[in-house]
């Protein structure tokens, strides 16, 4: 599952509807009700919490062990497919940002 799944939001959401819905949902799963679910929630936010953490998520993210390398990239471009990325401008500002 990606961050968006845990979430329930569709990869082209901006800030404001990342965040609204990880409030949402921690009311639902407190940590002193559901821990494994807040901690899943507290992880999907902090991977894609604003712009820059999506385009670190969009470029870098993959599921496969780095023990194998060869599956891990190519699984990273399958998936790479379902990212939405940033725009061209937007990407000038992050790099140029820091």
């Amino acid at each position: 599952m990606t961050p968006y799944d845990y979430l329930g939001i569709d990869s082209n959401a901006d800030d404001k509807t990342v965040r609204s819905a990880y409030l949402e949902l921690i009311k639902t799963y407190p940590p002193d009700r559901a821990p494994e679910r807040f901690k899943e929630i507290a992880n999907a936010y902090e991977t894609i919490k604003d712009e820059k953490k999506r385009l670190e998520y969009y470029l870098f993210n993959t599921d496969v062990p780095i023990d194998r390398p060869f599956e891990a990239l190519l699984l990273h471009i399958r998936q790479a497919g379902k990212r939405k990325p940033p725009s061209f401008e937007k990407l000038k500002e992050i790099l140029r940002n820091g």
